[in-house]
């Protein structure tokens, strides 16, 4: 096992050293500016989780990702700029347009954005990819997961945004964006991987109004200190999918197909072609994502704190082959999360930064009859340290002391078999070269 993370550790740092010797710093040509990252992460995991990819008990390289980004800025302040994000997550590969807009300030209070716009929520959703200006390797896993990244990342339409003087209160920062989102099938899987439940397996996601939302930051006359308010809504999706067979299935699904079979003879929800693989449905959810944030910067010190609670509202599960046991096909859905965290780094001089945070979510905030349940929640203390091996190369490493599932859901990443309290452990090593 030492001999294995040593190579994997020596593969990553090398990698990043070699990539970034040839392009340390960014291209411009005649005002055109080119800029990019590429970032390889290691992960090994225990007590019989994998999590992205294959890493319980082995340092597996399970997330490489490669950015590259151009802007120009025209002489009358026309600023038009496109990023593409290309990334393979455990055994799954994709390339994405993160965003193309043009963008045209006409006033230090007013601008507009137009065409493939960042979605800004929070503190960090707009600016994740920066791994450079951060000392964490990976953001908090539930507030800000990988794996749902292509909803999270952007939209198609317009941003209006600016900042206004508030005199002696300081100044205050608004973005008020809508537009569009695309849809997702299972070409973009892991994402619905993620989040199919245990008894759907979904395979299509339409966002049938698309989002609208914003996002305000007050800047307080404290030198470093801003506060904000975000708001997202997604009206009226639609997850589409089937019925899983019982290698999916857990709990109480997988004790109702336990009864199908006794009522239907052994391997009738499996293989009769009326139970899994037949339709399911849930439609008409209302997703509201609302986020308090707050970050001071002073001195080598950054902390940050941030708290969302996140409501699926007025949806209708529908599941057409419960009519055979005689049950109603339809039923109302809602659902309600809550995520927060704190973080604190230091960056101790020019080579070496220190952070720590710890982060928590629950599945079910108004259900307190399943809260104590892994599967619907976690709990993560996260120390890191971070080494500057050059101005365009930082190599990461942070270890995660984890109670709860609920990134594996995310994921898709299967629950052990045998949960226990809930205890598991991440190491995490990164190497990321900016050009």
């Amino acid at each position: 096992m030492k001999n294995t993370k040593c190579l994997a550790t020596s593969a990553i740092i090398s990698a990043g050293i070699v990539l970034g010797a040839a392009s340390s710093k960014a291209t411009d040509l005649d005002g055109l500016s080119i800029h990019g990252s590429l970032s390889a992460t290691a992960s090994e995991t225990d007590n019989n989780v994998s999590y992205l990819g294959d890493t319980d008990g082995r340092l597996n390289l399970n997330l490489v990702d490669i950015i590259l980004n151009s802007s120009h800025r025209f002489e009358n302040g026309l600023r038009i700029g496109a990023q593409v994000y290309a990334y393979q997550l455990g055994n799954f590969k994709d390339l994405t347009l993160d965003f193309a807009n043009a963008d045209y300030s006409f006033s230090p209070q007013f601008g507009v954005r137009v065409g493939r716009n960042k979605l800004p929520h929070g503190l960090y959703n707009d600016s994740q990819d920066l791994d450079a200006i951060r000392t964490f390797a990976s953001l908090p896993y539930s507030f800000y997961p990988r794996t749902l990244r292509a909803i999270d990342a952007a939209f198609d339409g317009l941003s209006f945004y600016g900042s206004a003087s508030l005199s002696l209160a300081g100044s205050l920062d608004y973005q008020l964006f809508a537009g569009a989102k695309e849809t997702l099938s299972d070409g973009t899987l892991p994402l619905l991987r993620g989040i199919s439940s245990s008894l759907m397996q979904f395979n299509r996601w339409t966002f049938g109004d698309g989002v609208e939302g914003a996002a305000i930051f007050w800047n307080p006359p404290v030198d470093g200190l801003k506060l904000g308010y975000s708001v997202q809504r997604l009206p009226r999706t639609k997850l589409s999918g089937v019925l899983g067979t019982t290698a999916t299935l857990n709990g109480d699904n997988l004790a109702l197909a336990g009864l199908v079979d006794a009522m239907l003879g052994k391997g009738a929800w499996d293989d009769s072609g009326v139970f899994a693989g037949t339709s399911a449905s849930v439609s008409g959810v209302d997703i509201l994502f609302r986020t308090i944030s707050a970050e001071y910067t002073t001195g080598k010190w950054v902390i940050a704190a941030e708290y969302k609670l996140l409501d699926e509202l007025h949806g209708t599960t529908t599941v057409p082959a419960l009519a055979r046991l005689g049950q109603p096909t339809s039923s109302p859905y809602s659902n309600h999360l809550e995520y927060y965290y704190g973080m604190a780094s230091y960056q101790v001089n020019d080579k070496v930064g220190l952070g720590y945070y710890y982060a928590y979510n629950t599945d079910v905030r108004n259900d307190a009859s399943r809260s104590g349940n892994p599967s619907n929640y976690s709990k993560d203390h996260c120390p890191v340290i971070s080494y500057n091996l050059t101005k365009w190369c930082v190599v990461k490493a942070e270890y995660h002391f984890m109670q709860g599932y609920t990134p594996l859901g995310l994921s898709g990443d299967p629950m052990p078999s045998n949960p226990g309290d809930g205890k598991w452990h991440s190491l995490v090593l990164k190497t990321t070269i900016s050009f």
